[in-house]
């Protein structure tokens, strides 16, 4: 450390102090210590560093907006999934709820009547146009099959939904694909007669 008087203005007698920083840079102080010399000189380090912690932050900030956008897409493919499964179910349930009264009421048996599937694919429309809003907003769902035979005890039903993600340009859409099967029942015998 070398020390160094100047001559005195008015009163008040002025340091100028050099030394080493704690990293090796080095540092000159003036009388108050303010990293200034009393000639109105300025730092070795000057302004170097100027705006690099506002590059980072706008780097940083992207990267988080990225991370959070796949959160919620993943999120949103999920939930496609699970509504995709919920629909099949309950369309599986639709076409095993369409039984033929006439064979019903001659032998005491739940059979599938005639036209199960349109009553499948009704609900499955149904439930497309009332799941159009909000950020997980279904873009289209279709019944990709369903068997289930005039006569037969089982529906199955196969059900796509798709959504659009939160980015579109980085993902695309989701097609989630779920089946679910229901069996024809009367009251509370199950499998048995009416």
């Amino acid at each position: 450390m070398l020390t160094r008087r100047l001559p005195a203005q008015g009163k008040a007698k002025a340091t100028v102090t050099k030394s080493r920083g704690p990293f090796g840079q080095r540092r000159v102080t003036g009388p108050s210590g303010s990293g200034v010399s009393p000639e109105g000189g300025v730092p070795p380090q000057g302004n170097r560093e100027r705006g690099s912690v506002t590059v980072f932050t706008v780097v940083f900030a992207i990267a988080v907006m990225f991370l959070l956008a796949l959160i919620i897409d993943g999120g949103i493919a999920m939930n496609a999934k699970q509504r995709a499964a919920d629909i099949a179910g309950q369309a599986a349930r639709a076409a095993a709820n369409t039984i033929n009264l006439a064979t019903l009421r001659a032998t005491g048996v739940a059979e599938l009547a005639p036209g199960a599937c349109g009553s499948a694919a009704q609900l499955v429309g149904t439930y497309g146009q009332r799941l159009t809003t909000g950020v997980d907003r279904v873009a289209g769902t279709a019944m990709v099959r369903c068997v289930a035979p005039a006569g037969a005890r089982v529906a199955t039903v196969q059900v796509t939904v798709t959504t659009s993600p939160l980015v579109p340009g980085v993902f695309g859409s989701f097609h989630e694909t779920a089946s679910a099967s229901a069996t024809t029942e009367c009251g509370i015998t199950l499998g048995g007669a009416c």
